[in-house]
């Protein structure tokens, strides 16, 4: 895998409140200067809203989820591992978008496209995703410099986001090293998780659960999170974020148990049935 460099945290959808990356230092200091330039544009101008990241590097879970549930999310994405948003071979890649003040999340208009293009092209970056109708899908580190990143980038593009108050963090700290998960009750639907790194267990019975959060979790507490922060958590854990819905779950995994080792054996078992090729 390489290493990840932050150029913020994303305001859409799903990736909402997670921190997204990419994979060289320069790469990070190309991508927050061209935000710096692009929200000191947008305050001439007197317009609202400012340059934001919504996706840089993709984890291969994600990747698969999406690639696997296309149709029904009704989503183009390339398929699993090729993108350049390739956590593990690439990491260039990124898509913009804008924060509002109440750090919900839109579009560029037409004219804030073409002042990013341009932006991006001085920085080092192309907007590649004109190949495939996505305005917003630009890779950096393509061409050479016209105008050299600012040193302290991530401090001036800090100044300019729209960043709305933090909210009260109740979200859990599960770390990739450690076997413990956490107990996790979603507010709005009730649903149970039992959600460790890269592992996932829903219990429709509030005995399994309870009995589930004694024996496995790090500590005795139950977490009762809201479904934006749940899928905060899931992000974190490598765990597709759909799943904090149970009957996504429970349709992909009738027993409502997930894990990425298990995907792996299935990613194997598949290439091996087709030849190993």
């Amino acid at each position: 895998m390489v290493k990840r460099f932050s150029v913020g945290k994303s305001s859409y959808g799903d990736l909402r409140g997670i921190e997204q990356y990419v994979m060289s230092a320069r790469i990070a200091l190309q991508v927050l200067s061209v935000i710096v330039d692009f929200n000191a544009w947008q305050k001439q101008r007197g317009a609202v809203g400012s340059l934001s990241v919504n996706e840089g590097m993709r984890s291969r879970a994600r990747q698969t989820y999406l690639w696997v549930n296309r149709l029904i999310l009704a989503v183009v994405v390339a398929m699993p591992f090729t993108s350049r948003h390739d956590e593990v071979l690439h990491g260039n890649a990124i898509d913009f978008g804008i924060t509002m003040p109440d750090g919900s999340n839109r579009a560029l208009t037409p004219v804030e496209f073409a002042k990013l293009h341009e932006l991006v092209e001085a920085r080092g970056g192309t907007h590649t995703g004109i190949n495939f109708g996505e305005q917003w899908h630009h890779e950096m580190a393509t061409r050479a410099e016209r105008l050299p990143p600012y040193p302290n980038a991530a401090q001036l593009a800090a100044g300019t986001a729209a960043t709305p108050p933090p909210a009260k963090n109740t979200i859990p700290t599960i770390r990739k090293d450690d076997d413990m998960t956490a107990a996790v009750k979603i507010k709005e639907t009730g649903a149970r998780f039992q959600v460790g790194f890269g592992t996932l267990t829903y219990s429709s019975s509030t005995k399994d659960a309870d009995l589930l959060r004694k024996v496995f979790s790090a500590t005795d507490e139950l977490h009762e999170l809201s479904l934006a922060d749940a899928k905060v958590l899931f992000a974190q854990c490598d765990i597709p974020t759909a799943y904090t819905d149970a009957k996504a779950l429970l349709a992909a995994q009738p027993n409502g148990r997930w894990s990425l080792q298990a995907l792996a054996v299935q990613e194997l078992r598949a290439f091996i049935k087709k030849g190993g090729k």
